[in-house]
């Protein structure tokens, strides 16, 4: 019988991992830029700014000066519900 030698001379060659395949992608889509799709964004109506006291002011005077108001609260109120769309 063969006695075993306790000593190497050279250390083992260390195989590298496999390497694990990803998996497939079906099909890819496009990368936006924008938080909202397109369609999305189109679909959302613009909040109107409400119109300042200077505005309907104005508009209540103009009212007034075409004879066809009432009164200055009736031409207020009137010049309010033109300027915001009611």
């Amino acid at each position: 019988m063969a006695k075993k030698s306790t000593v190497t001379s050279q250390p083992k060659a260390v195989s590298a991992p496999a390497k694990i395949a990803a998996p497939a992608i079906a099909a890819t889509t496009p990368v936006r830029n924008s938080a909202v799709p397109p369609k999305a964004a189109a679909a959302i109506p613009a909040k109107k700014a409400a119109p300042t006291r200077d505005q309907i002011a104005q508009r209540a005077y103009f009212i007034w000066q075409s004879g066809t108001g009432g009164s200055e609260y009736d031409n207020w109120t009137r010049a309010e519900r033109e300027l915001r769309g009611i």
